[in-house]
């Protein structure tokens, strides 16, 4: 499936791989709709492919504000990838100045290894796979193709408005840059390459440190502080990154290193970016949303065999040595947050103890405290839902082969919405 707006790079590109790949190739063009003359390039080009009956989409996008160049880059890379099949590779007309005019954009913005490797000839993101066979081909070569194959093309008339980066780069900047150094395209291009390299020797770095430090949810700070300042810097940019598009900027790496990991260990400090929340507890960093659920007060009817969900994870009766009576899974349960001063009897404490010291020795994080319910049933406290289970009220009777709640999937993101699951294994009870 090759994208093409219909101009000379890729409507040159298409035709070749037509003539190579008969019955083989499609096209797609994006229709950005924000020029005066975007449908009728769509027309034109539709006309082009049937005389050369080649099957061509027209795919219409909306373009959001802000950085024309980036959203409409944005909404195309949507667009291409919600109608490339499963069988098919994704072809693009990018070629050797595309990537040092690329080099060089993101080298004035100060990016880093990743960004200087700028475009590569096959990409897979995810599970889509990406083409550019032209890539080392020089704007010349690409010329004389199009002079033999496709003499009529689309001339945008934005490459010649330089308020945009790209064309800014290429009347201005280029024209002087190539007068000194003729073969600078090649030679951008070669650097990509070797960024490339050292990016893939990175990731093995990065692959390796992460597997010592921790997980996507968490690091441990002493292993963290055996890296170098440099690998430090690298895992954290990707441990935050996570599934976003685009990593941190520098200053928030270095926020968190400096910040976090050199906060006193019973201090709790937090750094926040994109949708996410940065914190340290008991030494190590966590990665948690910036909106965490939180305990609501709410009664229930919760039978055996029923999962209930609530912010600390899913809950289920499960039968134990000493438990409540099956009876009580009858009863009306009423779920509530804590609201500070309140003092439970726990198993191996003599007396009443302030609910707020045992989640702190318990070492239970801060943020999870606040997802914390103390469960009642007609004002008869039974025990406390914590992250790390259930803590029974000592002062209620339990009977042999009886019934505690067990929390069985822990999380620290479920919803404050109570929700029941009927298991269909059990019957109710």
């Amino acid at each position: 499936m090759v994208a093409c707006s219909g101009g000379r790079d890729s409507l040159s590109l298409a035709c070749a791989l037509h003539l190579l790949c008969p019955g083989r190739v499609r096209i797609v063009h994006i229709n950005h709709q924000l020029q005066a003359p975007a449908a009728q390039w769509a027309s034109w080009l539709a006309g082009q492919c049937q005389q050369w009956q080649l099957p061509c989409m027209i795919q219409a996008v909306n373009v959001a504000a802000g950085n024309i160049e980036a959203e409409a880059r944005k909404a195309r890379y949507q667009a291409l990838f919600g109608v490339l099949q499963n069988h098919e590779i994704l072809v693009l007309g990018h070629h050797q100045q595309d990537q040092a005019e690329t080099i060089f954009l993101r080298l004035m913005s100060g990016s880093g290894v990743k960004g200087l490797s700028a475009m590569q000839t096959v990409e897979h993101r995810n599970t889509k796979r990406l083409w550019r066979p032209l890539l080392n081909s020089s704007r010349q070569q690409i010329t004389e193709l199009a002079t033999l194959l496709c003499p009529e093309y689309i001339d945008d008339p934005a490459n010649e408005q330089d308020n945009f980066d790209r064309v800014f780069l290429r009347q201005q900047v280029w024209p002087l840059l190539k007068n000194r150094w003729p073969s600078m395209d090649s030679t951008l291009s070669r650097t990509a390459l070797l960024m490339q390299d050292s990016q893939d020797i990175l990731q093995e770095v990065l692959a390796q440190d992460w597997s010592q430090c921790g997980d996507a949810t968490l690091l441990n700070i002493a292993a963290l502080e055996l890296l170098s300042q440099s690998r430090q810097r690298l895992l954290l940019s990707r441990w935050m990154q996570g599934a976003e598009q685009y990593a941190p900027a520098f200053h928030l790496v270095e926020a968190v290193r400096h910040t976090l990991l050199d906060a006193r260990q019973d201090a709790t400090p937090k750094i926040e970016w994109q949708g996410w929340q940065f914190r340290r507890y008991q030494n190590q960093l966590y990665r948690l949303p910036k909106q965490l659920d939180t305990a609501q007060d709410v009664q229930v009817r919760w039978r055996c065999g029923q999962l209930l969900e609530l912010p600390t994870g899913q809950w289920q009766w499960q039968q134990q040595q000493l438990g409540f009576p099956a009876q009580l899974m009858q009863q009306l349960f009423s779920l509530r947050a804590r609201r500070g001063g309140e003092v439970i009897h726990v198993q191996r404490r003599s007396g009443h103890w302030p609910l707020k010291k045992c989640l702190q020795e318990a070492k239970i994080a801060p943020w999870q405290r606040a997802q914390v319910h103390l469960c009642a049933v007609q004002d008869q406290l039974l025990g406390v839902f914590t992250p790390q289970g259930f803590w029974v009220n000592q002062q209620q009777v339990l009977i042999k082969d009886g019934w505690l709640p067990c929390l069985v999937s822990p999380t620290m993101t479920k919803t404050p919405t109570t929700i029941f699951k009927q298991e269909a294994a059990q019957d109710e009870k």
